[in-house]
């Protein structure tokens, strides 16, 4: 795993990887398990209220996305 996955991303990198997938705070909080979407928007926060993605999640964001460093998604055929 390259260093670049590693690093925990800010608010506002979680922010825009949100939206480089086309989601919603209310579908990310769905396909990560969130039964409420304010939990999802503390991940997009800044300061001491703020809750950090876990690694996983962070990975699964940057492939949904299209944005990950090292792998990409393929639709089942």
């Amino acid at each position: 795993m390259s260093d670049t996955n590693s690093k925990i991303p800010t608010g506002a990198e979680v922010k825009a990887m949100r939206i480089a997938a086309g989601m919603t705070q209310k579908e990310c909080a769905e396909r990560f398990g969130y039964q409420v979407v304010r939990s999802w928007q503390k991940k997009e926060e800044t300061g001491p209220s703020a809750r950090e993605l876990t690694l996983g999640e962070w990975e699964l964001l940057m492939l949904l996305a299209g944005q990950h460093p090292e792998f990409t998604l393929e639709p089942k055929t």
